[in-house]
């Protein structure tokens, strides 16, 4: 509820004034969960992350995500005036609150946290302590000035959801039979591309410590998902979507898989199966026998090729191509789309693959880069513009002298001052370079 009142705050006070009646409603509801709050122990801080995440005592709060989304307006003011939260020392009152929230819209966005603290001064309040911003760095700890990775950390978690489902279903038996973990492990997952793409995809980097059989199915829902978002794909159908991607990544590599799907389309002629589980086998059945249905299994269908199943041929085949096996090595992402885009015997969707091209970037994230001057960088962020797709956001990680570098620099190349360029993407696993401590900490 304090999270709801705060939002609904920083909304009403932008367009009435806080002697409004309605604002003053909040405010006093606002007072009345901070002091609830402060009685159950301490000085409890509230901070508040850039994406809307609660921090309650250094612990993320799990809110919803338009909960989330109401609180990213609140942190913007507090980050306007160099503050990330608040301390509370003793317990406020609706005037506390109002006069924390006059001084803050009041204060000209820049000004220095001290400078704030004293104006908060000046109007009288003297229970809140502004606290300074988390600073994103490497790491989890809940210390004294440590710094949270928050979105680094649900990310991770979401993924790790995912790969504990896979290998449980795995364990228990088909994953035709979708238990309850992976149906909730999709789900986060699809909260996480709607809400933050960047972190998202990123997830699809980490492939070294979990086996190739619990992995695929996991990557290739995120790369599903990813495309799916890009062409407006709403939330539930980014479940199913993601759910349809995983069957599609594990049907294959069991023997009895064209009698299974056989047997589910002959329950889909006979009417005798939900839509969603319909869209799940259709997608199956058309990654197993082509887009074009050349089989085998060989099953006649009168319905065109289903989006799901062309979406889930791209995915699933992208994150094979581009995964070191024992059998061959992987490719780098632009090499793995080319051979996709000249492939005849299986035929690709070509606009969804241009899409999917689009998604992935040049340089998709967490992929290492050697620039001009022989240093090398892992790209931690790309561009959506097309016309920047060649100049990522990059972390170094060698220097010039090919030293590795513990915490490398930043570098923006599309920055104007910025004189380096990229000569060619590398594989990581061959210069020794760790993705995730760049991506995820």
């Amino acid at each position: 509820m304090l999270a709801r009142h705060l939002g609904a705050l920083t909304r009403s006070v932008r367009v009435h004034d806080v002697g409004n009646q309605a604002v003053g409603r909040l405010v006093a509801w606002s007072a009345r969960d901070i002091a609830r709050l402060h009685a159950l122990g301490g000085d409890p801080r509230v901070e508040v992350d850039p994406v809307g995440v609660l921090v309650v005592n250094n612990q993320p709060q799990r809110l919803r995500r338009e909960v989330r989304s109401q609180l990213i307006p609140f942190s913007a003011i507090l980050r306007g005036v160099g503050a990330g939260g608040f301390r509370v020392t003793h317990p406020p009152v609706a005037a506390d609150v109002r006069g924390l929230m006059q001084t803050l819209v009041s204060v000209p966005r820049g000004s220095r946290r001290e400078a704030t603290q004293a104006a908060l001064g000046e109007a009288g309040v003297t229970c809140f302590e502004l606290i300074p911003p988390r600073v994103l760095t490497s790491a989890v700890s809940g210390g004294a000035g440590a710094a949270v990775r928050v979105a680094a950390t649900e990310t991770l978690q979401a993924y790790i959801r995912a790969l504990l489902a896979v290998e449980q279903a795995r364990v228990d038996g088909t994953l035709l039979r979708v238990p309850p973990a992976l149906f909730r492990a999709s789900q986060g997952l699809a909260d996480l591309a709607d809400s933050d793409r960047r972190m998202h995809l990123a997830l699809t980097s980490l492939k070294e410590e979990v086996d190739y059989e619990t992995r695929h199915p996991v990557h290739s829902m995120i790369f599903a998902m990813a495309l799916g978002v890009r062409v407006g794909l709403p939330r539930p159908l980014l479940v199913e979507l993601g759910i349809a991607a995983l069957c599609c990544a594990a049907l294959p590599e069991e023997a009895d898989a064209d009698t299974i799907i056989e047997a589910t389309l002959a329950m889909l002629h006979s009417g005798r199966l939900s839509l969603s589980r319909a869209r799940r086998m259709l997608a199956t059945f058309e990654f197993r026998a082509g887009v074009e249905r050349t089989g085998p299994p060989h099953v006649v269908l009168e319905s065109p090729p289903h989006l799901f199943g062309r979406i889930c041929a791209i995915a699933t085949t992208f994150d094979r191509l581009t995964t070191a096996r024992a059998e061959h090595s992987g490719l780098l992402a632009d090499e793995a789309l080319a051979t996709m885009a000249e492939e005849t015997r299986v035929p690709f969707d070509a606009e969804l693959l241009q899409l999917f091209a689009g998604v992935i970037g040049r340089y998709p994230l967490g992929s290492a880069v050697m620039l001009d001057t022989g240093e090398v960088g892992v790209v931690v962020h790309s561009s959506s513009d097309p016309a920047m797709a060649g100049k990522p956001l990059v972390r170094l990680v060698r220097d010039e002298h090919g030293v590795l570098v513990a915490h490398g620099a930043l570098i923006d190349l599309a920055d104007p001052a910025n004189s380096r360029t990229i000569l060619k993407a590398v594989e990581m696993a061959s210069l020794g370079i760790d993705p995730r401590r760049s991506l995820f900490g």
